[in-house]
């Protein structure tokens, strides 16, 4: 049998992140996982507002926790930002594409402008970035890709508004499978975690609503809504070696929703 042990399966010590979105929300609450488990960690967001607490806690453990202002909808500042996080940390171990946005509208009342506008930071930016970040990777054939996909990736919804935002995460799961094809050989893997409600800053307000809630939870096999620590154990799977076996993968972080019927 091979010789290891489950530390070194799962250590992250030493490795480069790049976190899109890194700044609030999933990607803020990932990018301090792995601040957490040794990492140096790229924040990349058009903001760099309010980042003494991730950066207090990089200085504890002894690693980077870097900020490069970006805009991943234009082509040529994600190229800059690809050159800039291996010029600072020299190369890139793990890639997060957290950014993402949604505008609710009914279909009726979606125009052209806005459906655009949540495509273009939800698909089209996080494949830009993955090709610019794999050009990175592929020369040191090693690459871990996450993406943040959706349960409403797989699952429509009552709730009005979601018909780009739908969409745009279920083509992230496609385009997750198929760059998983491409840079398989070259020691690259790609993954997408898809989860259901976990409280942020932009959906505390349906989440205070006790009518919302308890009718969520109630379609929640585990009874609950996910929570940081949810995410953070899978964030450590997929980003470790533990997981080189796995790719093309949009593991569902849902408590059971799609398990019943």
């Amino acid at each position: 049998m091979e010789n290891f042990t489950m530390e070194q399966l799962f250590d992250l010590k030493g490795k480069k992140a790049v976190v899109t979105g890194g700044t609030r929300g999933l990607g803020r609450a990932m990018a301090e996982c792995l601040l957490q488990n040794g990492c140096d960690v790229m924040l990349v967001s058009r903001r760099g507002d309010d980042l003494g607490e991730l950066q207090t806690l990089a200085a504890q453990k002894g690693v980077q926790c870097l900020f490069h202002a970006c805009d991943i909808t234009d082509t040529a500042a994600v190229v800059e930002m690809a050159r800039a996080a291996e010029a600072a940390m020299g190369g890139v171990d793990i890639l997060i594409n957290a950014a993402g946005m949604n505008e609710p509208k009914l279909l009726e009342e979606m125009d052209d402008d806005t459906w655009d506008r949540i495509l273009n930071l939800n698909l089209r930016a996080s494949f830009v970035v993955t090709r610019e970040v794999v050009r990175v990777m592929r020369k040191r054939h090693y690459g871990k890709i996450i993406n943040i996909s959706s349960m409403k990736s797989i699952l429509g919804v009552s709730d009005a508004g979601y018909t780009a935002y739908c969409a745009s995460k279920g083509a992230i799961n496609m385009l997750t499978k198929q760059i998983a094809c491409e840079v398989a050989a070259d020691g690259i893997t790609v993954n997408a975690i898809a989860p259901t409600f976990i409280k942020t800053a932009i959906n505390a307000r349906q989440l205070e609503d006790p009518v919302f809630y308890k009718a969520l939870t109630d379609r929640i096999p585990v009874g609950r809504i996910g929570a940081f620590r949810d995410l953070a154990g899978l964030t450590v799977l997929l980003a470790s070696d533990a997981s080189e076996f796995i790719t093309g993968q949009t593991i569902l972080l849902d408590g059971g929703i799609a398990a019943r019927q």
